[in-house]
């Protein structure tokens, strides 16, 4: 699943490529049309009709993000809403002039929404696994996630409320590692960057919250923080489905000191891993503690 690098990633590409376009029409797949047939609201979590009345003739004002999801400030008749997108499992967004510039077959064949831009450019929302979904908002905060979501890591005030939430009682007898997952303590840390800041904080993934100094615990979000500025510098992590909006992978994945290691990099000893929070953690129970 993409994780916060890899939404920003797509953010900061899009933008330059969207912003001030409008949008002209939209095509959904066959597979989203049968979803709604039945009863289910594939994908998009509107009626379609709805969907498509609302977002054709829109001009796209701002490209942004918010934790793992990326978001579309509209305008239509002087009105602004929002169309809120998360990428699910295995999404990905590419602005190109053809379908057929999506160099990867499997996202091409894939494709769920295409919107149709004024310049002629395909906003295509492409989707192996079907997991993302897009949604109509009026104002950001109407879109339950963000109004419960933490401040982002770049806010002055994220630090002190990441200590406060993780100390929580609520959550003083759960894992760590679920904890820092959770986008009301901190947004955007998925699997990978979970393991890969508890490694560097020296921190053991199963320790209870309770039982860590609001000293480490200052270490750890400064260690999420690097990671996150790790990732951008290196263009996100594609393990398998990750791309960027002209079809590039990242390059993350070559550089992680724990995630899906066998051995550690510091000591030698076996990486060890255990399921927290329905995901596989790797840890080193040498040198995190």
């Amino acid at each position: 699943m993409p994780e916060l690098p890899e939404v920003e990633l797509v953010k900061r590409e899009l933008a330059p490529r969207v912003q001030g376009r409008t949008i002209e029409g939209t095509d959904l797949s066959e597979f989203v049309n049968n979803g709604h047939r039945t009863g289910r609201k594939t994908i998009i979590k509107q009626d379609i009709e709805t969907f498509k009345e609302w977002v054709t003739g829109a001009s796209i004002i701002k490209v942004g993000r918010r934790g793992k999801y990326i978001y579309f400030v509209l305008e239509k008749n002087n009105d602004i809403f929002h169309l809120v997108a998360h990428l699910g499992m295995s999404g990905a967004i590419f602005a190109v002039d053809n379908m057929d510039d999506i160099d990867n077959v499997n996202f091409r064949k894939h494709w769920q929404v295409v919107f149709h831009l004024d310049d002629s450019t395909l906003m295509a929302y492409c989707d192996i696994r079907r997991f993302g979904e897009m949604s109509l908002a009026g104002r950001l905060n109407d879109f339950l996630p963000f109004s419960r979501m933490a401040p982002e890591y770049t806010d002055e005030g994220s630090a002190a409320y990441f200590l406060d939430r993780v100390k929580d009682q609520k959550n003083s007898n759960k894992m760590i590692k679920a904890v820092i997952m959770d986008s009301t303590v901190i947004p955007g840390v998925g699997n990978i960057y979970a393991s890969e800041a508890l490694y560097a904080a020296g921190i053991l993934p199963t320790r209870k919250c309770a039982n860590i100094s609001a000293k480490r615990l200052a270490g750890l979000h400064q260690e999420i923080i690097n990671v996150f500025e790790l990732s951008l510098s290196k263009g996100g992590s594609t393990i398998s489905d990750y791309r960027g909006v002209s079809g590039q992978s990242g390059n993350m994945q070559n550089g992680f000191s724990i995630y899906q290691k066998k051995k550690c990099g510091q000591c030698g000893s076996e990486v060890r891993t255990k399921v927290i929070a329905t995901r596989n953690t790797f840890y080193c129970t040498t040198c995190q503690r």
